[in-house]
Formats: C-alpha cells, sequence, structure tokens
C-alpha cells in the first residue's frame, strides 16, 4: 500500500490528464481541418459524374437529331450525314469518355465507394459510341464508294417513269444509269467496282414460269414492307421503294422476271440509293437477301 502511493502523485495525474487533453484537441483539430477537404472531394466526384452522364446523354441527341432532323426534312445531307455524326458526336464522346474515367476513379478510391455504377454506364455508352462510328468508317474505307447494285451489269434493269418521277419529288442526287456511271473515289466504272466487291450477286435461274415467280417475288416484297410502286404482271416486273430506319433514306429496288430458254425463269434484281455516295453495302445487302429468299436458300 505504501509503495503504491509513492509512485502516485497529484501532479503526475494532471499531467497524464492536460496531455490528453491536448492529443484529444489535437485530433478535433485535425477532424475539423479534413472534413471540409472530404467535402469538396465529394462534391468533384459528384459534379464529375453528371458531367459524364450529361455528356454520354449529349452525344446520343448529337445522332438521334442527326438522323431525325434529316427524316424530317430539317438537315441537309451534309450536316445529317458528315457533319453532325462525323465530327461533333465523336468530339463529345471522347470528353464523355474522359470523363466517365474519371468518375470511375474517383467512385471507386474515394470513400465512401458512391456512383460506381452510374460511372460505368457513362463509361461503356460513349465507347460503344466510338466504336461504332469506327466501325462504319472502317465499311465506309473497304467497300467501293457506290449505291446502285444489280444481278445484270451488262442490261440492268430499267425502271419505269413512275420511279423516276418519285426520285424527282425527294431531289434524288444520285441518278439511274449504270453503265456509264463511274465512282467519284476512283473514277473506276460502277460496274467493274460491283464485280471486285460483290462478285457473288448474279441472276436467278428458276424452273418455275415467270408468272409463278412473279407471284412468290410480289409476296416476298410485301412482307418487307416496302411501298410497291409497279406492279406489271403482264412484263413479270415489280418496283418498290425501301424506307432505311433512322435516316429514312429512300431505295428503289427493281424486280425483273424473263423466260429462259428451257421454260423456266431468269430473275434479275437492281437496288439503287437516291442519294448517298457511298451505301456502305446496304444495296447489296437488299439484293442478296431477295436473292436468298427466291433461291429458298
Amino acid at each position: 500500500m505504501m509503495g503504491n502511493s509513492e509512485n502516485t502523485t497529484p501532479g503526475g495525474n494532471e499531467e497524464i490528464i492536460e496531455a490528453e487533453i491536448v492529443e484529444e484537441a489535437e485530433n478535433t483539430s485535425v477532424a475539423i481541418r479534413n472534413e471540409p477537404t472530404e467535402r469538396k472531394i465529394h462534391k468533384i466526384r459528384s459534379w464529375i459524374l453528371k458531367a459524364a452522364i450529361a455528356l454520354a446523354i449529349l452525344g446520343l441527341l448529337v445522332y438521334l437529331v442527326a438522323a431525325l432532323g434529316y427524316r424530317m426534312g430539317l438537315l441537309d445531307i451534309p450536316t445529317a450525314v458528315l457533319t453532325l455524326p462525323g465530327k461533333v458526336g465523336p468530339v463529345v464522346f471522347i470528353g464523355a469518355l474522359i470523363a466517365g474515367l474519371v468518375s470511375i476513379a474517383l467512385s471507386w478510391f474515394v470513400t465512401p465507394r458512391k456512383g460506381l455504377l452510374l460511372s460505368l454506364i457513362a463509361f461503356v455508352i460513349p465507347l460503344g459510341g466510338l466504336l461504332k462510328g469506327m466501325s462504319i468508317g472502317n465499311q465506309v474505307a473497304a467497300l467501293p464508294e457506290i449505291h446502285d447494285i444489280t444481278t445484270d451489269r451488262e442490261n440492268p434493269p430499267v425502271f419505269t417513269k413512275a420511279i423516276e418521277d418519285a426520285r424527282a419529288s425527294t431531289n434524288a442526287l444520285n441518278t439511274l444509269e449504270y453503265l456509264e456511271k463511274k465512282d467519284l473515289r476512283e473514277g473506276k466504272l460502277v460496274s467493274l467496282l460491283q464485280y471486285e466487291s460483290y462478285p457473288d450477286i448474279d441472276s436467278v435461274q428458276r424452273e418455275e414460269s415467270p408468272a409463278v415467280v412473279y407471284g412468290e417475288a410480289k409476296k416476298l416484297i410485301g412482307s418487307r414492307g416496302w411501298t410497291v410502286v409497279t406492279e406489271d404482271e403482264d412484263k413479270w416486273m415489280l418496283e418498290a421503294t425501301d424506307t432505311t430506319f433512322w435516316y429514312g433514306f429512300k431505295d428503289d429496288v427493281i424486280v425483273r422476271i424473263q423466260p429462259s430458254r428451257n421454260g423456266g425463269s431468269i430473275i434479275d434484281i437492281r437496288s439503287v440509293s437516291r442519294v448517298g455516295r457511298s451505301d456502305i453495302g446496304a444495296n447489296a445487302e437488299r439484293v442478296r437477301a431477295l436473292i436468298a429468299d427466291l433461291k429458298g436458300d
């Protein structure tokens, strides 16, 4: 008992208490100094996330406005096809991509972790948009700059005045001339470029009579939702217009059926865009699909 009382002095207790008070005050002071800094970091994280989301949405709107603006007649071809999706959209998406990446980092490393899912979404949207744009750009570069595809390159089906008038009413920029038509990129004949790029597109041979094939072709065109312009059962010829979903581009199609020497039928198809130097393979795919259906593939 005496030993314990000798080791404990009133002054010692007071010093310990004072040290604890000073330490607690210092910790409180540090906490007070850190609290505004943390609030600033959280605000910065919130604003960057909002910016990333806003830029991602804005990028989508640029492409939507381009497509619908042209379809409604509010934008011309250069603005709707080149300027907005080719120049403005990618710049906005790159900004969204950077903001999204920063937002992901802040959402992960700043505690408490918050907004990570939204940050990922804000990053994925522009990334997907840029990759899609690059894919289309690669297609344009790889494919010939043509917009007129036919199964008969020597004697292509000739459109009637009904299609000519329809094209004139929409200020179609592309002509219906095929044999002498040249592309603007290389100055080569369209017929030669078509053969080099789409050698598989050729006339279809059928054993059935032209009348039978005509009925099948008519049903196939109707099932595709194309606008039928001409139905000539006597000449076994059909004309229709296909309108694309987003931009509302109009491509004209003609199906010509002729009797073959063996009593069967020879079917030729032609698909021509009204506007656009390059169709990015759309007309070729349309002709191929119709050929496959007529063959029963």
